[in-house]
């Protein structure tokens, strides 16, 4: 591939990505639009599911998503004021789902996470208590709850990266060996097959270990 060719395939690929960008951010800005409408028109199921949506779909910076935020926010506390509970759960609990619905190597948002998990707690806290916890105090029931939305059992970051590292490289020496490994005559090349079967295991071994701990 010359030169020139690699550029125009990087140039279509960096349009591709702009496209598909600028599709995203559209699509947010009118799940936004949609959902303040329906909010200030008195449909608040509505309206907290068109912000749940704008905020899921997260590109880093969008203005779009930080305002969905802040809307579902607005939304849970005047609920909270109006004593609306099952109202203000649904707005905490959909900005929770956005937040861990978005996490790559860290969790966009996460004051608005942490914020959500304890007014989830209180707010489940203080609705009549089952059997089990009738017993227990109030604040007593809110930290379970807590620590209940506050676990974590989604793959470590680090070994998810290690795990995607290990697929590249075990792909990319397997692809270097189909396209290098032997010459016009199929005579194979000893050196290039050694190093690409060695970046090959390499590759496998991370991915796997990274499979199992991640």
């Amino acid at each position: 591939m010359s030169r020139a060719e690699r550029r125009l395939y990087a140039a279509g690929v960096a349009l591709v990505a702009l496209a598909a960008c600028g599709r995203v951010l559209a699509e947010s800005r009118a799940e936004l639009v949609e959902g303040r409408a329906a909010l200030a028109a008195g449909q608040p199921d509505v309206g907290i599911r068109h912000l749940r949506r704008a905020a899921h779909l997260y590109l880093p910076g969008s203005p779009f998503v930080r305002e969905a935020y802040a809307s579902l926010e607005s939304a849970a506390r005047n609920a909270e004021v109006r004593g609306q509970p099952d109202q203000a759960l649904a707005a905490w609990r959909a900005i929770r789902a956005s937040c861990l619905a978005t996490r790559w190597l860290l969790v966009p948002y996460a004051d608005s996470l942490e914020r959500a998990n304890r007014r989830i707690a209180r707010l489940v806290a203080l609705q009549p208590p089952a059997t089990v916890d009738r017993d227990l105090p109030l604040a007593q029931r809110e930290e379970r709850h807590l620590a209940l939305l506050q676990q974590d059992d989604a793959p470590s970051p680090a070994w998810v990266v290690v795990m995607g590292l290990g697929f590249a490289a075990w792909v990319s020496a397997v692809a270097w060996a189909v396209a290098r490994g032997w010459d016009d005559e199929d005579v194979p090349q000893w050196r290039v097959l050694r190093v690409a079967g060695a970046v090959t295991a390499a590759g496998m071994a991370l991915f796997f270990l990274a499979l199992a701990r991640a």
